[in-house]
């Protein structure tokens, strides 16, 4: 096919969100009713992959429906004639009450099936390559996001003519890297996160077995992309926001173009420059440096180097999250150099981040500490008089702060505040997450803490001023989405930290449990028993991916909330972008978590 009939194919289409979501984007007249929310069936939620065995939990969730519920449940291997039965408890929790069971002792490979009440499950396995058999589909997923080069199957040569500079009209070629979500634009911070993640993968699978994605796959793939973040960074170091992101935040640049330099359909470089991209940009350089350097030792070099000038070019100060991701880049540069300076500013942004912990209790309760502010002082306490600072929140890098600590203390363990470093992120999954996780029988982390009820719309409360939500404000602002990202930089956190843990026989168990819990609820462990990565499990919904279909491996946003903080799925073809369009971060978080967590045994 050529160009122009591949193009007549896709030309847009606008699919109207379905009532029940639609309602939610601003302040409604009238809160949509039950009638309007797709059918929560079935009621069994369970990992629609499996379970590994003597490796984290394996649960059973059963929604209660109406006045009885199943009082238990029965399994058997498809191929009888194993089979046990096992009693079901009443749990009364947020999102609604289930019962639940636990057959953690069941180790024995085979492929099974759950009865519960007159309901049965979709079949799983319980094998020890569950969870790693799935990588070579997610990472599979860049390869359809390609942008610049012919996609055989999936999309023509594309996007020739990227880009020009929003400010002045000038055409720079910023052509390749990925189509980052289920659209064609290329967001520099999200896709930036797709090869750190890949190069993790590395790491944490040094010895690929067959059918791994291969070292020599990925390294490609990573190079690819990072053609286009190298083309990104502008002459003082620093780096450009995104390419083809729109002119003033709307949708303008997310179509194909006739790949010519000059014409009316060229995209646009967003020129301005922020901390945190800098920031990830110098990590993922430093992390390339070391990864080619054995095979490429003048890419590597040159990477490194562009790594240093935005290390140079920048302020390396800002929010929370800004300085969590400088902590990472001075981890990787002292990797990848041994300079003295690096380990020092990594020390001086350690001791930057655990300022703004909350290591004691605020706003006036006594039940969970250790969440992240945006206070510098947080973590001297409330002085008298004065309010409680407001949590941290972010959907998509909810755990970074954790992790740049976690990363400092296995990269330092010589250094004075190692065990400092070490009890931060402890404090974080022992006394906020973990406590958080058990109000649900899902036991996922829920999205946000908040002080009272900044918007009009349900906040569960806590103790004292603060509220919580599973999922994101809809009365706050037009943007708001599924909780995927969410979910798996939580996993890897509680990953990371089971991996630190597990070097002393016997330990770290529940953080294991807590980092499989967030990724089961992807993989059909929700209320509604879909799963959410394209091409596994079953009642996979239609994902919001307008120009190239369905991509195996992809994950999509995922379930989000309603005003009243109650999960909704676009099950109805709607195609909506809210909750099921593919997006970077959900991908690189998966395959990052489920390979630290290959190393777990």
């Amino acid at each position: 096919m050529n160009r122009r009939k591949f193009l007549g194919t896709l030309s847009g289409v606008s699919v109207a969100a379905p009532a029940w979501l639609e309602a939610q984007a601003g302040p409604p007249v009238n809160d949509p009713v039950e009638k309007d929310v797709p059918a929560k069936t079935p009621t069994i939620a369970l990992n629609h992959l499996g379970f590994r065995p003597r490796v984290g939990r394996k649960a059973l969730v059963v929604r209660v429906t109406g006045n009885e519920s199943p009082h238990e449940f029965s399994l058997r291997d498809v191929v009888p004639p194993f089979h046990f039965t096992r009693p079901l408890t009443l749990e009364q929790g947020d999102l609604g009450p289930c019962v639940t069971a636990d057959f953690t002792d069941l180790d024995r490979p085979g492929i099974y099936q759950i009865h519960a009440g007159s309901e049965r499950s979709v079949p799983f396995f319980i094998r020890e390559d569950v969870w790693r058999r799935t990588l070579p589909k997610a990472v599979g997923y860049y390869r359809y996001q390609r942008c610049g080069v012919d996609v055989p199957g999936v999309h023509p040569i594309c996007h020739l003519d990227d880009a020009r500079r929003r400010d002045n009209d000038e055409h720079v070629n910023v052509i390749g890297g990925w189509h980052d979500a289920g659209d064609l634009r290329k967001w520099m911070d999200p896709t930036m996160l797709n090869a750190i993640a890949l190069l993790n993968l590395v790491r944490n699978i040094p010895d690929p077995q067959p059918g791994d994605p291969t070292h020599e796959q990925i390294l490609d793939e990573v190079r690819h992309g990072n053609r286009y973040f190298l083309k990104m960074q502008d002459a003082d170091g620093r780096v450009w926001h995104d390419a083809a992101g729109g002119v003033n935040g709307d949708n303008s640049d997310n179509h194909w173009t006739d790949n010519i330099t000059g014409t009316a359909d060229d995209r646009y470089i967003n020129v301005t420059k922020l901390e945190r991209i800098a920031a990830m940009f110098a990590a993922l350089q430093a992390l390339v440096s070391q990864s080619y350097s054995p095979s490429d030792p003048a890419y590597a070099d040159l990477c490194l180097r562009a790594g240093v000038r935005a290390w140079d070019g920048s302020k390396r100060k800002g929010s929370t999250l800004d300085i969590a991701w400088w902590t990472l880049a001075a981890c990787e540069l002292y990797r990848a150099t041994h300079q003295d300076r690096y380990r020092q500013e990594a020390f001086a942004m350690g001791r930057a981040l655990m300022a703004r912990q909350a290591t004691t209790y605020m706003a006036g309760q006594k039940q969970i500490r250790g969440y992240w502010t945006e206070d510098p002082r947080a973590s001297e306490g409330v002085v008298a008089g004065e309010p409680a600072p407001a949590p941290y929140f972010n959907v998509v890098y909810p755990a970074m702060p954790a992790l740049a600590l976690l990363e400092l203390a296995e990269l330092f363990p010589e250094a004075q505040d190692h065990s400092k470093w070490r009890d931060a992120a402890r404090l974080h999954l022992d006394e906020y997450a973990i406590p958080m996780a058990e109000r649900n029988a899902y036991r996922i982390i829920p999205s946000g803490l908040y002080l009272g009820q900044p918007t009009p719309e349900t906040y569960r409360p806590l103790a004292g001023e603060l509220t919580y939500r599973y999922f994101m404000p809809v009365r706050k602002q037009f943007w708001w989405q599924g909780i995927n990202s969410h979910l798996g930089n939580y996993a890897l956190l509680a990953a990371r930290f089971a991996v630190a843990e597990r070097k002393q026989p016997g330990s770290g168990r529940q953080y294991v449990e807590l980092a499989y819990r967030q990724l089961e609820w992807i993989m059909g462990a929700n209320p509604f028993g879909a799963t959410l990565m394209t091409g596994e499990g079953m009642r996979n919904p239609y994902p919001h991916s307008r120009f190239v279909g369905l991509i195996p491996g992809g994950i999509m946003n995922g379930i989000a909330g309603n005003a009243q903080d109650e999960p909704v799925l676009d099950e109805a073809y709607a195609i909506d972008w809210r909750t099921n369009e593919y997006w970077s971060p959900h991908v690189a978080y998966y395959i990052w978590a489920v390979s630290t967590l290959e190393r777990v045994r």
